[in-house]
C-alpha cells in the first residue's frame, strides 16, 4: 500500500503513524512524501514487518 502526501510535517506525520500501524498488522505500507521532509521519517525508528 502506498500512502502519498504533500505538505508540512504535520501533514506527513499522521500517515507515517498509519503506515506503522498497518505494518504492525502485517500489511506492506510505504509513505511517499516530499524529499525535504525526509528528516521526519528519520526521527522514527524503522518497523520490521
Amino acid at each position: 500500500m502506498l500512502l502519498a502526501t504533500y505538505g508540512l510535517p504535520g501533514d506527513v506525520e499522521p500517515l507515517i503513524g498509519l503506515a506503522v500501524q498497518l505494518r504492525a498488522l502485517g500489511a506492506e505500507a510505504r509513505v511517499c512524501a516530499p524529499p525535504q521532509l525526509d528528516t521526519v521519517s528519520q526521527e522514527r525508528p524503522p518497523v520490521s514487518a
